[in-house]
C-alpha cells in the first residue's frame, strides 16, 4: 500500500461533526444523562479554584477557548474525550442547578471540595476581573450569569461511525497535548475506548499491596497510575508483539492498544502470575529495594524502570524456576545490583532499542536455572 492509500484509509476510520451549542444547552444535555463523563475520567478533575476562575472568567469576557471533544456512542449519547477540566468547572459552577441538594462550598482550599463537581463554586479572584473573588452561582449577579448560559461553547464530536482505534488516537493525542494528565492517566482512560476490561484489570492489581509494597513509589507518583504503568510496563516486555523501536512511551502506548483490543488474554492465571511475582519480590524487599541502585552499602535513591526491566521481567520468564527456589531470588537480586552487569544496558541512552534489549536479555539470563550468577562485589 503507497502512502496516499496509507493516508485515505485511516482518514475514513474517522468521522467528525462541529457545532456551536450554548452552555445553558450543554448543562441540560448533561442533566438529562444524554452527555456523559466516564467516572474513571472524573477523577482526574484537578484543576485549582484559580484555573476555574480564570476560564469563567474568560467565558464572561468573551475570551476565545478551545473546544470540547466528544464522542459518540453507539447508544446515541456522547462522551467527554477531551476538555474535561473545562467541562467539569461548567459543572461545578452550575452545580446547585444540576445536582439535587448540592451545596455551595465553605472551604474551597479543602482537596475534596475544589475538585467536586457536586460542590458548587465559590471563585477566586481573577487575573483582570479581579473582584470575582467570592462569587458563586447564587450571588453572582443575574446579568453575569445570563452572559454565561448563553455564552458558545464550540464542540467537535467523534461521530459513532469512528473506529473505536481512531478514538484511542484522538483522545491520546489530544489529552498528550499539553495535558497534566500522566501517560499513564491517558493511556487507561483512551484505552477504554476498546472497552473497560483491560484498564479495570490493571488498575486493580496496582492496588494490590504486594505490588506496592515491592514498588515503593513516591506518593505523586503513584497517585498519576505509576504502578499501573510499571505493570503495563511489565507486561509489554514479555508480550509485545514489537520491540521498542523509538521511545518508551511509544512503546507503551502500542502495548496499551493492543492488549485493551483483546488481542492479549489477560485471564485470572495470567493475573494470578503477576501478583505472584511481586509477592516473592515484597517478601523480601519490601521497601523497594529491589529497584533501587547499590550506594554506599546499600539499596537507595529512586525507582529505577531500568532496573524493573531486568529484574521483573527477568522474574517473569522464570517463575516456574524461582516459585521452588525462592532462596535463589534474593541471592540473585542482591548480586545483580552489586555487580558490574547492568552498566552496561543502564544509564545513558538506557531508552535506546539496543539498551532496552540487552536489559530484557540480562534478566532472562541471571534469573534462569541455568545461570551462575557471579559472587558478591565489595563496595567500590
Amino acid at each position: 500500500m503507497g502512502v496516499l492509500d496509507d493516508v485515505g484509509s485511516h482518514r475514513n476510520e474517522l468521522k467528525t461533526d462541529s457545532y456551536t451549542t450554548t452552555i445553558s444547552d450543554l448543562l441540560a444535555t448533561y442533566k438529562r444523562g444524554d452527555l456523559r463523563i466516564n467516572p474513571e475520567y472524573q477523577r482526574l478533575f484537578r484543576w485549582g479554584l484559580d484555573r476555574q476562575s480564570e476560564y469563567i472568567e474568560s467565558l464572561l469576557l468573551n475570551i476565545p477557548t478551545p473546544p470540547l471533544f466528544f464522542a459518540t456512542n453507539p447508544d446515541g449519547k456522547t462522551e467527554v474525550i477531551d476538555g474535561l477540566q473545562r467541562l467539569s468547572t461548567l459543572l461545578k459552577f452550575f452545580a446547585t442547578e444540576i445536582f439535587d441538594g448540592a451545596p455551595i462550598a465553605t472551604n474551597e482550599n479543602n482537596d475534596i471540595e475544589q475538585n467536586n463537581i457536586q460542590v458548587g463554586t465559590l471563585l477566586y479572584s481573577a487575573p483582570l476581573v479581579e473582584s470575582l473573588e467570592g462569587f458563586s452561582l447564587s450571588t453572582l449577579p443575574e446579568t453575569l450569569t445570563r452572559t454565561l448560559r448563553y455564552t458558545r461553547i464550540p464542540i467537535i464530536v467523534l461521530e459513532k461511525e469512528s473506529s473505536p482505534r481512531a478514538r484511542f488516537h484522538v483522545f491520546k493525542r489530544l489529552n498528550r497535548s499539553g495535558s497534566i494528565l500522566s501517560d499513564q492517566e491517558i493511556r487507561n482512560c483512551s484505552a477504554r475506548l476498546f472497552g473497560n476490561k483491560f484498564p479495570d484489570i490493571l488498575r486493580d492489581l496496582a492496588s494490590e499491596e504486594c505490588v506496592e509494597l515491592a514498588l515503593a513509589l513516591p506518593d505523586e507518583q503513584a497517585k498519576k497510575m505509576g504502578v499501573a504503568e510499571q505493570l503495563l510496563r511489565l507486561l509489554a516486555n514479555a508480550h509485545s508483539p514489537q520491540p521498542l523501536r523509538h521511545s518508551v512511551i511509544e512503546f507503551l502506548d502500542g502495548f496499551m492498544e493492543y492488549a485493551s483490543e483483546g488481542k492479549f488474554v489477560f485471564d485470572r492465571m495470567e493475573q494470578n502470575r503477576v501478583i505472584e511475582i511481586f509477592s516473592l519480590i515484597s517478601a523480601m524487599y519490601p521497601n523497594g529495594e529491589a529497584f533501587r541502585f547499590w550506594k554506599d552499602g546499600k539499596s537507595q535513591g529512586a525507582f529505577s524502570s531500568n532496573l524493573f526491566d531486568i529484574v521483573a521481567t527477568g522474574i517473569y520468564r522464570n517463575l516456574d524456576f524461582l516459585r521452588k527456589h525462592p532462596d535463589q531470588l534474593s541471592t540473585r537480586i542482591a548480586r545483580l545490583l552489586q555487580g558490574d552487569e547492568i552498566r552496561e544496558v543502564t544509564g545513558a541512552g538506557s531508552n535506546t532499542k539496543k539498551k532496552h534489549q540487552g536489559r530484557l536479555d540480562l534478566g532472562a539470563r541471571w534469573f534462569s536455572e541455568d545461570f551462575m550468577p557471579p559472587e558478591e562485589h565489595g563496595d567500590e
